[in-house]
């Protein structure tokens, strides 16, 4: 096992899940030490302790909540106002600033990823540009596709931030985008925001980031398109360019039906691809991570589903908490929902909240209606425009969303 405190030279991989989502993570782990054996793997479990993962194996490090650099009633406010969507893209920063105390690059992988082939084009590029991404397509997308469409981008970002590449000279980068996952980290489509990806949109252009435009990086359902996968020999080549495949992507991927593609789109995959060589690795990697199960056993539930007491956390609740953290940081604090010791003071929370979780669904179904009622909406704003007014910023300002 890599030993933290060693300053190494050589960028390390890394990637983030709850615990219900290790065998993905560990399938991926297992494509590292097949393609690049030499390199380093540091896995961070989200809702777990490293001590109590017996995941020994060689070149992985495992990380837990406690080593983020961060105090354990911060982690304990990620971890309410997020869900595991959420929270996990929320710490990517954290845990790529903590890794490049140690290493002069870090790259982050999601979980769902296969490495294919050695990533040798990446340390030179973040040697020269400190910050790499990947964008969703290289490409237009043909109007009239019935498959996906550039809206895509608009809604969810220019890039996937299943990838993420930093050197040392990428630190004011993690820094500032951190300043806004730390508390805007949201799944929240009626204000434009969807976790961590679209706020690259922005920063990419504030520190000047890479875009990678290598069709064998970052192949995933959404491009796959215009990335047509063939075997040649013992590689696998990737579009017209004849670029070697690298880092393939199964998001919302079912490991119990490899056919599917992706449980995130309407389309199976005789729909979107022909690719008999596609096909070959959607399967060896269900049979993988399939394997993986079998080996670890029994499931773990997510760990921030519910409180010290057991009670389900929901959406709602975890957004009103959000609202009343943001309300009250410079007075009292609030208390935590997953200490023992705080259960009686967030039960109180808790039953003082149901009236102004209220508050936020009418905030939401006022930007809502902005849009879907249109003509209603212009109507009560020209006949009401006092009461429209105190209404609007009322509602608005109830999503506490700097804008």
């Amino acid at each position: 096992m890599a030993r933290m405190s060693e300053i190494r030279l050589a960028g390390v991989y890394c990637t983030i899940v709850a615990q219900n989502y290790l065998p993905q993570a560990l399938a991926l782990y297992e494509s590292v030490r097949k393609h690049e054996p030499e390199r380093d793997f540091v896995l961070l479990v989200v809702d777990g302790d490293r001590r109590e993962l017996e995941l020994d194996r060689p070149r992985l490090t495992v990380l837990g909540r406690n080593d983020l650099g961060i105090e354990a009633i911060e982690y304990d406010y990620l971890a309410m106002i997020y869900d595991v969507v959420e929270l996990s893209t929320s710490v990517k920063p954290l845990l790529l600033r903590q890794l490049l105390n140690t290493y002069e690059q870090a790259i982050y992988l999601d979980p769902d990823m296969q490495v294919v082939s050695p990533l040798v084009e990446l340390e030179p590029a973040v040697r020269e540009h400190g910050v790499v991404l990947t964008p969703h397509f290289l490409k237009p997308i043909p109007p009239g596709s019935s498959y996906i469409s550039e809206v895509h981008s608009l809604t969810v970002g220019v890039h996937n931030l299943g990838f993420c590449a930093v050197g040392r000279g990428g630190r004011d980068f993690l820094d500032w985008w951190w300043a806004h996952l730390e508390r805007e980290c949201l799944i929240y489509p009626l204000l434009g925001m969807f976790v961590d990806q679209k706020w690259t949109d922005v920063g990419a252009n504030y520190f000047g980031a890479h875009s990678l435009r290598h069709a064998g990086y970052n192949v995933g359902p959404w491009n796959l398109l215009e990335r047509h996968i063939d075997r040649d020999t013992s590689q696998f080549i990737v579009g017209e360019d004849g670029h070697h495949l690298r880092l393939l992507h199964f998001s919302g991927f079912n490991a119990n039906d490899p056919e599917a593609i992706s449980e995130r789109l309407n389309a199976d995959m005789h729909n979107v691809t022909d690719s008999a060589a596609f096909r070959d690795l959607s399967r060896d990697y269900a049979r993988t991570v399939l394997r993986i199960e079998r080996e670890l056993g029994s499931t773990v539930p997510y760990g921030f589903n519910r409180d010290s007491r057991g009670k389900s956390i929901s959406k709602r609740l975890r957004r009103q908490y959000r609202a009343d953290l943001l309300s009250s940081a410079s007075a009292t604090p609030l208390p935590s929902a997953f200490a023992p010791q705080a259960a009686e003071p967030f039960s109180a929370w808790r039953r003082s909240a149901r009236v102004r979780k209220l508050g936020l669904a009418a905030g939401d179904l006022a930007i809502a209606a902005k849009y879907a009622l249109p003509d209603t909406f212009g109507w009560f704003k020209r006949t009401f425009p006092k009461r429209f007014k105190s209404s609007r910023e009322r509602l608005l300002s109830a999503a506490n969303v700097r804008r």
